[in-house]
């Protein structure tokens, strides 16, 4: 039997487990509008102000849809990434925040959680964020397009997605 302290500091640990590892998290969306406004390879979202690539890293924007398979890097490899968007598209791309990406995120039966329409062919699985976790500095936030939630465990050395954005 535990006594009155010994569960008390169970809950918590659980608690503080929870938080720093991220587990499955998945912010409300309530209240939450998106306008998205396409403009053929790049979308804006007007109530962020943000312009988005529509197709993720390793695709190509062609006949109205992203075609391709989209690459999935390490963390370092994003610098390059940014460098060479940077020099073809103009300057201000970037890895979006969590909460960024996660405004991209639709509730629906099946994956990809994304609008299909505005943002073909996403790779239903995860993508980096900027954020790095602040309770393990040496893990990022990533966002999972299979199930909508983010995490908060992903490592430098991981491979995964990538989606740029850029301020309006």
């Amino acid at each position: 039997m535990l006594c009155k302290g010994s569960g008390m500091k169970l809950v918590l640990t659980l608690i503080l487990s929870l938080i720093v590892t991220g587990y499955g998290v998945r912010p409300a969306k309530a209240q939450e509008i998106t306008v998205f406004v396409p403009k053929g390879p790049i979308v804006v979202d007007v109530m962020a102000g943000l312009n988005w690539m529509r197709c993720s890293i390793g695709q190509v924007w062609e006949n109205g849809k992203c075609d391709g398979t989209p690459i999935l890097v390490p963390f370092a490899v994003t610098e390059t990434i940014i460098a060479r968007t940077t020099s073809s598209m103009g300057d201000g791309w970037r890895l979006p925040t969590r909460d960024e990406l996660q405004r991209l995120v639709v509730d629906q039966t099946n994956p990809p959680m994304i609008n299909q329409d505005i943002f073909s062919e996403t790779h239903p699985g995860i993508y980096w964020s900027a954020d790095q976790n602040w309770l393990l500095p040496n893990n990022f936030w990533v966002v999972n397009f299979f199930t909508g939630h983010n995490y908060g465990r992903a490592r430098r050395n991981q491979n995964f997605a990538v989606r740029l954005v850029q301020e309006r």
